[in-house]
């Protein structure tokens, strides 16, 4: 078996009575989750499902989709996790592109119709759980998992046209989460809560492997509530917590504030970048260590983090096991302290796409983020933005978070996203979409965004348009997405 799968099974095998507890607050001992394995292991292997088959995991957080996800890679087997309200149009063509051998889905999904023996089997806190096994299945020699072999399939975000497929292998997912490790100083005195959906990489690997290799106990929820929140971190006298922007944004949006909160080490935030103005504002308000760090799916997810004795408020931290490098446009080393783009490679990072992507690599094997930024000299690691989402207005480079730092300062703006539409004069023009809070008058609105924008902002920095929107398109953890409002914006203007 893999160190992952070795791992993971060793824990259930301990007298540990709190493993993991669930939404209504059930504590699940290994005893109990290693019958249920033994029992899942023999309906994998009586339905002739195994080594090299790929099973889709479209299921909501709980205790039983992460106990499932081991017994699938214990017996080699690739998972697809996807979001649960994927469309049945989309699951369709999944399957017709990776004939999966079986479907963990609940009754509420619409069935992808014919091929499929479906049975409704209740596990912990599933008590919906349907599986699907495809008929005339051909059955599979036992074989045990390999470092190398691919244990879960998931789609990047895609800031540019389609997502790309990422197969994430047992060794990758097992050293990343022992970078987390080490740099969070996980033991198992740590109780960590997930509300991050399973099938994102962040709740999957930091949340959840980290705290589970590190032998700690995990509280997961179905999703984030923010009424919820704060009662579970003091009741449960969690230690630490896996965050977004779009999560803290909401926090502070609440009137909800953490009672003492003594165990708490840190919160850290992740999946997109986190505005200098949000992370002050969330010090100002709750008093409480907010780490940031960087990751991407690729990399199975951490790639720096902020040192938890040493934080740098508006870097990403320093690298945590992988290794980085800033390249320019032609690949090559740039200066200290220089922009580049950031390149990885290590042992949690991916050597290939699942499909072929040529230029994602450089001839040497590093992976090229598309992610631009530069290091200080302590190793800190600044983020400047996405190569492709930079704004080129009459020669001039423009970086679209800049902008959206400055315009959140005004009261009324509740979220904006700053993106460049085609111009015939100047290459593109510098468009900020506000998404206001309230009501009011778009022209008052406008006045004072143009104002903050003339005082804070370089001539090319500042918006030549305003928009003014009720929501922006975002993925499942509320990263927006700029190349969708992009589309959606150009296509408008040219129609």
């Amino acid at each position: 078996m893999s160190n992952l799968t070795t791992e993971l099974k060793q824990q259930l095998t301990t007298e540990n009575p709190r493993v993991m507890q669930d939404a209504d607050e059930n504590w699940h001992s290994a005893h109990q989750l290693e019958g249920l394995r033994q029992q899942w292991h023999r309906f994998w292997n009586d339905a002739g499902i195994g080594y090299g088959d790929t099973v889709l995991v479209s299921l909501p957080n709980s205790v039983a989709n992460i106990l499932l996800l081991q017994t699938l890679w214990e017996c080699g087997i690739q998972v697809h996790s996807i979001n649960a309200a994927t469309p049945s149009n989309r699951r369709a063509t999944l399957d017709a592109q990776y004939h999966y051998a079986a479907l963990l889905t609940t009754p509420n999904q619409d069935r992808l119709v014919g091929n499929f023996t479906t049975a409704l089997l209740p596990t912990l806190d599933l008590p919906n759980l349907q599986v699907a096994t495809r008929n005339a299945h051909t059955d599979h020699t036992a074989k045990l998992p390999a470092e190398d072999d691919i244990a879960v399939i998931m789609h990047t975000s895609g800031t540019t046209g389609k997502p790309k497929r990422v197969g994430l292998t047992h060794g990758n997912l097992y050293a990343c989460a022992q970078n987390i490790i080490t740099s969070e100083r996980l033991t198992n005195s740590d109780k960590s809560l997930l509300v991050m959906p399973l099938f994102h990489v962040n709740a999957l690997v930091i949340s959840t492997l980290a705290t589970r290799l590190s032998g700690g106990q995990l509280l997961v929820r179905p999703r984030f509530s923010a009424h919820r929140f704060w009662h579970d971190m003091a009741v449960n006298a969690v230690t630490w917590a896996s965050l977004t922007p779009a999560i803290i944004a909401i926090l502070l949006q609440h009137d909800e504030v953490p009672a003492d909160l003594p165990n708490l080490r840190f919160l850290r935030s992740a999946s997109a970048p986190l505005p200098p103005s949000m992370h002050a504002a969330f010090d100002q308000r709750f008093h409480l260590p907010l780490i940031e760090s960087y990751g991407m799916t690729e990399a199975a997810s951490q790639i720096t983090q902020n040192p938890l004795n040493a934080p740098h408020q508006g870097s990403v931290g320093q690298v945590t096991g992988d290794e980085i490098q800033l390249l320019d446009a032609h690949h090559r080393p740039v200066a200290p302290g220089k922009t580049g783009e950031i390149a990885l490679r290590g042992a949690n990072v991916i050597t290939h796409y699942l499909d072929e992507q040529p230029d994602a690599f450089t001839v040497d094997g590093w992976l090229l983020t598309g992610d631009l930024g530069w290091l200080d000299p302590d190793n800190y690691l600044h983020l400047i933005g996405r190569s492709k989402e930079m704004i080129i207005r009459g020669g001039e480079n423009v970086n679209p978070l800049v902008v959206e730092n400055e315009l959140r300062q005004l009261p009324f703006v509740k979220e904006v996203a700053v993106v460049g539409l085609p111009d015939t004069i100047y290459g593109e023009t510098v468009t900020a979409i506000v998404v206001p809070t309230g009501h009011g008058d778009a022209a008052t609105k406008t006045a004072r965004l143009q104002a903050i924008a003339k005082a804070r902002l370089l001539p090319a920095e500042q918006p030549t348009t305003y928009l003014f929107q009720t929501a922006l398109p975002k993925n499942a953890t509320g990263k927006i997405q700029r190349s969708a409002l992009k589309k959606q914006l150009t296509a408008a203007k040219t129609a």
